[in-house]
């Protein structure tokens, strides 16, 4: 088998799948884990300016066999999109998908490993918190990074270490992911995005005319209402802004999200995407035993194909092991499927199994 940390441009066509339908919600007979609602202390928000609270929920999934074993468990954090909350993962979003099934499916028929998995919040107030550190926004990145990973080891059996600890992520998440851990080798071994946003510049045709006039809104209630009426743009970009363009001296969006649109490649501008850092973090993101991330040919949001594409030419020009596999798809048509078949098997597989003697944490 190829090393996971092969650098793939090509598509992962017949690698990976599992036998047969293990994803399908109407399989009978696997062990069953279960899902725990959590509340995580999140001090690295406090202070934050849209008032988002210092306490986050989270739902947490427990594999098959945890009450009984006393054994310890890698973890998988699972961050969603923007506009989404983490409910997204235990209900039936995507094609009838849900976190619980398809790990109790995938870990009967022995095609991933048991895994803890946990689905933290990142809907902040406007929307979404691009897990980012923002002076407007608060410490998101480092609520994933330190206060919850802190959080779940202190309160779940896991392996207490970075080797054991995967991050993935779909759109924002996807994005939040790849952060994550190029930013935070010590914490995270393996980061996946599926269909990430925001990996460079976004081209100004690539945004609807007018999206990004927010002086067109009094209030964040305001943006929320236009949401309401099915124009996700102004509330998206608010948040975009916020996140990677914060302005604390402008309310009430505190962000300019102008400046990240357009087709800059040099400059302030660009610094705050993981294209144009790659070259600072060459060490970290070698170090990580699996990068992952994908795109689909007929994503609605037309600037995921082209910076994914970038950012694995930026990786490669790097020589910065890595998978990018562009399929036939939309931003979330094969969602279900894909989770099952190839991204939950290709973390498992890259995830180590440390020793427990210095590794151990939790009850």
């Amino acid at each position: 088998m190829d090393s996971p940390r092969r650098t793939a441009r090509a598509a992962l066509v017949g690698v990976l799948l599992i036998p047969g339908p293990a994803w399908a919600q109407d399989e009978p007979g696997p062990p069953r884990g279960r899902i725990v609602a959590d509340t995580v202390p999140a001090p690295a928000l406090a202070g934050n300016l849209l008032g988002d609270p210092t306490l986050q929920p989270a739902w947490v999934y427990l594999p098959p066999g945890y009450d009984g074993s006393g054994e310890r468990y890698p973890v998988l954090y699972l961050l969603h999109g923007v506009l989404d909350d983490p409910s997204v993962w235990i209900e039936p979003a995507y094609q009838g998908m849900t976190v619980q099934s398809t790990m109790d499916s995938l870990i009967g028929a022995g095609a991933v490993r048991p895994l803890i998995v946990v689905m933290p919040n990142g809907r902040n107030a406007l929307g979404g918190s691009y897990y980012r550190n923002s002076s407007v926004t608060g410490g998101w990145g480092d609520f994933i990074a330190r206060d919850l990973v802190r959080h779940v080891d202190a309160n779940y059996r896991t392996r207490a270490a970075a080797e054991a600890r995967a991050v993935a992520g779909h759109s924002m998440g996807g994005l939040g992911a790849i952060w994550a851990g190029m930013m935070n080798p010590d914490v995270f071994s393996v980061a996946y995005g599926m269909n990430p946003c925001c990996l460079c510049c976004v081209g100004a045709e690539q945004v609807p005319p007018g999206a990004a006039a927010l002086e067109a809104y009094a209030s964040v209630d305001a943006l929320w209402k236009e949401l309401e009426g099915g124009n996700i743009w102004p509330l998206v970009l608010a948040g975009f802004g916020a996140a990677f363009f914060p302005d604390p001296a402008h309310p009430p969006f505190y962000g300019d999200p102008d400046a990240g649109l357009g087709e800059a490649t040099v400059g302030p501008a660009v610094e705050v995407f993981p294209t144009s850092l790659v070259d600072d973090r060459v060490d970290a993101l070698q170090s990580l035993n699996g990068l992952g991330f994908d795109s689909a040919f007929g994503d609605q949001f037309a600037h995921i194909p082209v910076a994914t594409a970038a950012f694995s030419d930026s990786l490669e020009a790097h020589g910065v092991p890595h998978v990018y596999e562009v399929y036939a798809g939309d931003h979330r048509n094969r969602m279900r499927e894909r989770m099952a078949t190839v991204i939950l098997p290709w973390i498992s597989e890259r995830l180590g199994y440390p020793d427990p003697e210095g590794a151990s944490s939790g009850p």
